[in-house]
C-alpha cells in the first residue's frame, strides 16, 4: 500500500514516497520520514541558538559534546574539504551570513570585509576528541553542502531494514534517494534549468541523484550573476562554465558533496570523473549536456 506526501523543511520543498504492505504501516512510515527531517533541521540549523551547529559556532576553542550523528558528519565533511582543496568546504560558514544578506538585499558585499573573511577561512580549523569538537574561531561551520545527502541517506540506511518497506523514493530539495527490496528500476527526472527540459535517467535503483546549480538563491548585477554557491578560494561565487551539476552513486552524501564540488572545480571535474568512474552529468549555460562516461550508460 503506497503513501506520499509534500512538505516544507530546510528552505527546501520536499517529497516523500513508500510502499509498505500495509496502509497503516505506509502512512506512518512517512510520519517517521518527515519527523527525522524536521530533526535534523533543528540540530543543524546555523541560524537556530539552540542547534548543535549554532553552539558549536559559538564555541571558539572550547570542546562540545556532539551527538552521533552530527559528529559523523562533520568527520565525513572535514575529510572530504581536505581532499577537495577548496572547492568544498565544512567551513563555509564563514560566508554564509555575508552571502545569505547580500542576496536577500540584491546587492555584492564589501570587497575588504571579503578579504578578511578569506583569511579567517584559510585559517579555519576543527579538532576531534571521542565525541568532542573544537573549532579555532566562531562562525565557521556550515553543513548546507552535505545536510540533505547526509540525511536522505540516513533515512534510507535506517528504514530499509524493515521487512514491510517494498519500496521508498524521497527529495530532499534536489536531493533523490530511490530504494526497492526487489532491485526493482525506476526512471528518474532531471531538468535542464536552461532549456526547461526533462533529461532522463534510465533504470534507477537503490541509488542517490544528487543536483547542485546557480539557478536558485542567485541575483544579477551588472550583468553579473550572484548565487549562493561560493568558491572558497576568492570568497565569492563559484565562475563555473556550468549551471547545474548532477552526481549519481551509491552515497547520497558523497553525492551532495561531489556535486558542489565538481560545480566549482568546473571542467577539470569531467576528467575526474572519468578517472574515477563516477556518473555525472553537467549542464553547461548554454544549455549543453556534457556526462561522464558513467552517466552515459544512464540517459
Amino acid at each position: 500500500m503506497e503513501a506520499q506526501q509534500c512538505f516544507y523543511s530546510m528552505n527546501s520543498v520536499m517529497y516523500a514516497y513508500v510502499d509498505c504492505e500495509k496502509k497503516s504501516q505506509a502512512d506512518d512510515l512517512i510520519f517517521q520520514i518527515i519527523k527525522t527531517v524536521g530533526k535534523f533541521e533543528k540540530k543543524w540549523n546555523c541560524f537556530d541558538k539552540k542547534s548543535s551547529v549554532a553552539r558549536l559556532n559559538r564555541s571558539k576553542n572550547r570542546w562540545i559534546l556532539m551527538e552521533k550523528p552530527t559528529l559523523d558528519v562533520l568527520q565525513r565533511s572535514y575529510r572530504y574539504s581536505l581532499d577537495s582543496h577548496g572547492s568544498y568546504s565544512l567551513f563555509s560558514g564563514v560566508y554564509l551570513r555575508v552571502w545569505k544578506e547580500a542576496i536577500i538585499k540584491e546587492m555584492p558585499p564589501d570587497e575588504d570585509g571579503i578579504k578578511e573573511l578569506i583569511e579567517k577561512h584559510n585559517n579555519a580549523d576543527i579538532s576531534f576528541r571521542w565525541r568532542f569538537v573544537k573549532t579555532n574561531d566562531n562562525d565557521l561551520i556550515d553543513l548546507g553542502g552535505c545536510a540533505k545527502g547526509y540525511i536522505a541517506q540516513y533515512i534510507k540506511t535506517k528504514y530499509e531494514k524493515l521487512s514491510y518497506l517494498n519500496s521508498l523514493f524521497l527529495n530532499l530539495g534536489g536531493n533523490i534517494i530511490t530504494y526497492s527490496r526487489d532491485d526493482s528500476t525506476s526512471d528518474v527526472k532531471i531538468i535542464n534549468p536552461i532549456t526547461n527540459q526533462d533529461i532522463l535517467l534510465k533504470n534507477i535503483t537503490n541509488t542517490s541523484v544528487v543536483t547542485s546549480g546557480d539557478y536558485i538563491q542567485n541575483f544579477e548585477r551588472e550583468g553579473k550573476l550572484y548565487h549562493h554557491i561560493i568558491d572558497m578560494n576568492t570568497g565569492y561565487p563559484a565562475d563555473s562554465p556550468f549551471c547545474s551539476v548532477t552526481v549519481i552513486g551509491d552515497d547520497s552524501f558523497l553525492c551532495d558533496c561531489r556535486a558542489t564540488d565538481f560545480y566549482v572545480r568546473g571542467k577539470a571535474a569531467i576528467e575526474e570523473c572519468n578517472k574515477n568512474n563516477i556518473a555525472a552529468i553537467f549542464i553547461l549555460k548554454d544549455g549543453e549536456v556534457l556526462a561522464s562516461e558513467m552517466a552515459q550508460q544512464l540517459i
